[in-house]
């Protein structure tokens, strides 16, 4: 099973880069496929969240075990969520896949004031369902645990949830010359 960090940290936005960026400035002719990119996050347990946030770029490699085989979607940085992503390694298509990587940091803030990490343990489950040509996904994980309580105590608990995105375009890698 892959170990997968599912960082949380409850205020400070850290950039990723990636799929279609969202033009925070005042311009009116925001493209339609430019909004469509979204994610939300839905957790319960120890950490109780609901948010959404822009996606900035879905990937896909060749499938594999390094860090840019397969799918990927990345997450933008906001006031509440640093940024994040999914990743299947064993992407060939859409689909549903087991093997999954799901990582989010969330910014410090009231909920958690000395910020939080979850981690894979043995009862940890991810799922991934990919569709429309890339476009669109959910990821369902169950039983992360929390390295860091609401009042910063070590070991605070058990977290579940979803992680649901729409993607304006999706980028493939180039094919190998030769």
């Amino acid at each position: 099973m892959h170990r997968v960090l599912f960082a949380l940290v409850l205020a400070v936005a850290v950039g990723t880069t990636g799929c279609v960026a969202r033009s925070h400035g005042s311009n009116s002719s925001q493209s339609a496929a430019t909004a469509a990119a979204q994610a939300h996050i839905e957790m319960s347990g120890e950490i109780n969240f609901l948010h959404d946030m822009d996606v900035k770029r879905c990937y896909v490699g060749k499938p594999g075990t390094k860090l840019l085989n397969g799918y990927s979607v990345s997450f933008a940085g906001d006031a509440q969520v640093e940024g994040g992503e999914v990743l299947v390694p064993g992407f060939t298509g859409d689909g549903a896949y087991d093997s999954a990587m799901v990582i989010l940091n969330i910014a410090q803030g009231p909920g958690f004031p000395h910020g939080t990490t979850l981690e894979e343990v043995p009862q940890t489950t991810v799922a991934v369902t990919i569709s429309n040509a890339g476009r669109a996904g959910v990821a369902r994980f169950t039983n992360y645990r929390s390295i860091y309580g609401k009042k910063g105590d070590v070991r605070g608990g058990l977290v579940s949830g979803t992680v649901t995105w729409s993607c304006a375009e999706v980028e493939h890698a180039a094919a190998p010359q030769g």
